[in-house]
């Protein structure tokens, strides 16, 4: 009876260590995460810190940028007064050669083309004088020698030299008449029409050379407000990096 009692004592004794084992390995469980779980932290935190570097680089490059935007801002405020001098020295330049143009049009109108109108005229009036002189002449020897019947040679000849002279005083008045129409039809016409036609030229100038100021202000207000803009971008994308900056490193 003793044997038997004692049995049930050993079997108890032999599960002590299995009990062990099992109570060990449940606490085993409960307190070890398994090693793919390590693995995917270790990742995840890799990742944040690629991507905090990653935004502090970003951070500096755009304040580079910014660095970079203002001198723009500064040197295409330079660029618009030079543009803008240079088209307003063409639009002044372009009034005085306008000016000069129509004064030369008025003194030729008012002072030259007269003075070589009458000039033209005087000599043309001496031609006539010149004719009728001649003329009057001949007429007097004509009559002086009309009724003498001596020196027929020499009466002959002086008639026939006032012929000649009253001949080419005409020939001479009808040249005159000729060059004094050509004079003022077509020498003063060319010159007026060639003065007037600088004047044209001279106002497509000047307008031409106010569109060129119009269209370079134009140009320079697009382009500070564009380097004006840029500034501001980076500004607020410099602004917003450093929020998340922040925000990561609570």
């Amino acid at each position: 009876m003793k044997i038997l009692r004692s049995v049930p004592v050993l079997a108890a004794f032999a599960l002590l260590p299995f009990a062990g084992g099992c109570a060990a390995t449940a606490a085993n469980i409960e307190v070890t995460k398994p090693s793919g779980s390590v693995a995917d932290d270790k990742i995840e935190a890799d990742k944040k810190s690629e991507e905090q570097k990653q935004r502090a680089k970003d951070l500096q490059q755009k304040q580079r940028d910014l660095d970079y935007a203002k001198i723009a801002v500064q040197t295409a405020g330079l660029d618009r007064q030079v543009r803008m001098m240079g088209a307003e020295a063409s639009v002044q330049k372009s009034q005085r050669e306008l000016d000069k143009e129509k004064r030369e049009l008025e003194l030729f109108l008012g002072k030259h083309r007269p003075r070589e109108l009458e000039e033209h005229q005087i000599s043309l009036d001496h031609q006539i004088h010149r004719a009728e002189e001649a003329k009057e002449e001949l007429a007097e020897l004509e009559a002086m020698y009309k009724e003498d019947e001596f020196a027929r040679s020499t009466k002959e000849l002086v008639i026939r030299r006032g012929r000649r002279n009253a001949e080419m005083a005409d020939r001479s008045l009808a040249v005159a008449r000729q060059e004094m129409e050509l004079f003022e039809k077509t020498t003063l016409a060319e010159r007026e029409r060639a003065l007037r036609d600088k004047v044209k030229d001279a106002e497509l100038e000047l307008e031409k050379s106010r569109l060129e100021m119009e269209k370079a202000k134009l140009e320079v207000d697009v382009q500070q407000r564009q380097a004006d803009d840029k500034v501001k971008d980076l500004q607020r994308d410099i602004e917003e990096l450093q929020q998340k900056i922040a925000t990561e490193a609570k």
